[in-house]
């Protein structure tokens, strides 16, 4: 992976890797993923995520894509409609 110079470009790689992570491990609107799957996904595909995760998560929130779950996070229906690029 190149290598990001700025926080706002780290922040929205982090955010793209959990998008890539909900896709990947076919969670579908309503299901939480959990963290003990998510970050190892992270890990592999973007060690650096630990710096900007907490905001990735925030952006992630703000564009209505996920709610945090006590265990993880929860892909929404506009987050699925991203995901999968179809009505849930």
């Amino acid at each position: 992976m190149a290598e990001l110079h700025s926080e706002a470009e780290n922040i929205e790689n982090t955010a793209q890797c959990i998008i890539e992570a909900f896709k990947a491990m076919d969670v579908r609107e309503g299901n939480v993923l959990p963290y003990q799957q998510l970050y190892p996904f992270l890990q592999e595909r973007y060690p650096h995520y630990k710096d900007v995760q907490k905001e990735a998560e925030h952006h992630l929130t703000k564009e209505g894509f996920v709610n945090p779950a006590p265990d993880g996070l929860m892909l929404t229906q506009v987050g699925h409609q991203h995901v999968y690029g179809d009505k849930a």
